[in-house]
């Protein structure tokens, strides 16, 4: 058995920004994150992964809009500087968690956040996007859009 490790958090705003989306309590949701990250075999760099929980874990923000969806558009969410592939809609329900974090050595794991969903590549104005990830970038938001409330967004 891996050691134990201990969890961290990069950006408690970024992980307080997906609590209203939790079925589960964040205890039980990091529980199911420790123990996934302890199982891993390795401990060094970024983590960006995804898993499904042992039952429903909250509702996902983000939604399949290409080829059927209509009524899809582009705009800022609110407190962010880039535009976002955004459409109105309920979010729904998923077993599915993102994890997105940094082993700072081998028994320390920096979360930068936890939320319901799936992976998706970095959006395509985000400054930390390198040239190499740009067409899965494309590729991605131009068939997915984040869910969003009226008002959810910067005219």
């Amino acid at each position: 058995m891996r050691q134990a490790i201990t969890l961290a958090f990069r950006d408690e705003g970024h992980l307080k920004a997906h609590l209203a989306d939790f079925a589960v309590s964040l205890d039980e949701a990091l529980g199911w994150v420790k123990t996934l990250l302890e199982a891993s075999e390795t401990r060094s760099g970024w983590e960006h992964f995804d898993f499904e929980a042992p039952r429903v874990a909250g509702r996902t923000g983000l939604a399949r809009v290409w080829p059927w969806t209509r009524g899809d558009f582009w705009a800022r969410r609110r407190g962010r500087a880039i535009p976002s592939h955004l459409i109105l809609g309920m979010k729904r329900d998923t077993r599915w968690l993102c994890v997105h974090g940094l082993w700072q050595d081998e028994s320390s794991f920096l979360l930068h956040t936890l939320y319901p969903g799936r992976v998706a590549p970095r959006e395509m104005d985000d400054p930390g996007l390198s040239p190499d990830e740009l067409p899965e970038a494309r590729a991605f938001w131009k068939r997915h859009a984040i869910i969003v409330s009226s008002g959810d967004w910067e005219a």
